[in-house]
């Protein structure tokens, strides 16, 4: 089944369970389309905006009830991952943020009408313009939406971290090292052993470095200068809009130390920052498994490595290359940042897709790696509580 829109440019044919709209089809259409999709912790983002957003004109009485509670109800459903088919914009092809706006504008508008049982494309109802994106700049909603996504996948990582951390001290105390660390023969369980406690120590280093980087990213969404609202918003939307990015992400301002008002980190150096921390920690783990290895290409041609070692193996040489990619996507990222763009309120694409990329695989990685070690942890040696 299908259903028709018309624009200013004329009517399009859309079909008739799809939650965007056609000024979302004509961007993919009029665009060109490379295979990197938007990452659903952006989407994520994104959604919890256009809620606070719409709930704090719901406090103004700038957006009527009835509209109102239904996008706060639409963006609910987004933010917890579902109608994730229907965002079909392209992220290299979003150079303003635009594309990405506009297709959660027009999805929330869509449901809404939807759960008031009016028909799909009825913008005269709830428009995805003047209701949903009421007061906001895609360029703002962009950079915010990033900064939320960036931070809960960076908590995510940093508990992963964390983890590794105690399960390498652990396998040191198991490999029961020498009193003359000086004298390891290469490759030994001892000498691994001591690999691992170096590499704690250096993940320490790489994890403090990673928290602070971290701590900066709520700043500007919910410090005293908001990004998000549209230069003529009033200053009654802009403090509400802060208050209810607060209480939906849970983050607080005492925690980091948002009270004194003040941000000095420009928006590209606070992404670059967090990237680097992200490529050292990268660099940490190369050189961690690059340790397995040599240890297992040591062992005697008639000694077979143990299941739990081959278990191990795999996971460290699939961490490599994640580590490897890890480095590879800080660097174009820091192109992108010294590049700029042309409108210095919007964020290029590739560091959206780059550090959201990066932050995923370390933390698919790690956790991976982690579980090959503690399936050869004695049961004396229990992980820390995180």
């Amino acid at each position: 089944m299908i259903r028709i829109e018309q624009d200013i440019l004329g009517a399009r044919v859309l079909p008739a369970h799809a939650y965007y709209g056609i000024q979302t089809l004509r961007t993919v259409e009029n665009c060109p389309r490379a295979a990197v999709p938007v990452h659903i912790e952006l989407i994520m983002g994104v959604a919890i905006i256009k809620k606070a957003a719409a709930k704090a004109h719901l406090d103004l009485g700038t957006l009527p009830e009835r509209i109102g509670n239904r996008i706060v109800k639409a963006a609910d459903e987004v933010m917890i991952g579902k109608h994730a088919e229907d965002f079909i914009v392209n992220i290299c092809q979003d150079i303003t943020g635009d594309a990405l706006n506009m297709n959660m504008n027009e999805v929330l508008a869509n449901r809404a009408l939807e759960f008031m049982l009016e028909d799909k494309g009825n913008y005269s109802l709830i428009d995805p313009i003047r209701h949903v994106n009421l007061d906001q700049t895609a360029d703002g909603v962009i950079s915010s939406a990033l900064r939320i996504a960036a931070h809960r996948l960076s908590q995510t990582l940093i508990r992963s971290i964390d983890q590794l951390i105690g399960c390498l001290l652990a396998q040191y105390k198991r490999a029961d090292p020498p009193a003359e660390p000086e004298n390891l023969q290469l490759g030994t369980p001892a000498w691994l052993g001591g690999q691992y406690a170096d590499s704690a120590r250096c993940l320490q280093d790489d994890l403090k470095r990673l928290i602070a980087a971290a701590s900066l990213l709520p700043a500007d969404f919910l410090g005293a200068e908001h990004i998000v609202p549209a230069p003529n918003a009033s200053a009654e939307f802009t403090a509400k809009i802060g208050t209810y990015l607060l209480e939906i992400t849970q983050i607080s301002d005492y925690d980091y130390g948002f009270n004194d008002g003040i941000n000095t980190v420009k928006s590209s150096d606070m992404f670059v920052q967090l990237s680097s921390a992200l490529k050292h920690c990268a660099m940490s783990l190369s050189k961690l498994c690059s340790d397995i290895r040599l240890a297992v290409s040591q062992q005697t041609a008639p000694s077979k490595p143990d299941l739990n070692t081959n278990t191990e193996l795999r996971a460290a040489e699939a961490l490599q290359q994640i580590a490897f990619q890890a480095v590879g996507l800080d660097h174009s990222l820091f192109l992108a940042a010294e590049t700029g763009m042309v409108d210095r309120n919007a964020v290029p694409p590739l560091i959206v897709h780059n550090l959201l990329e990066s932050l995923k695989l370390l933390n698919t990685g790690i956790e991976s790696f982690t579980l090959s070690l503690t399936e050869k942890t004695d049961s004396v040696y229990q992980l820390p509580a995180i």
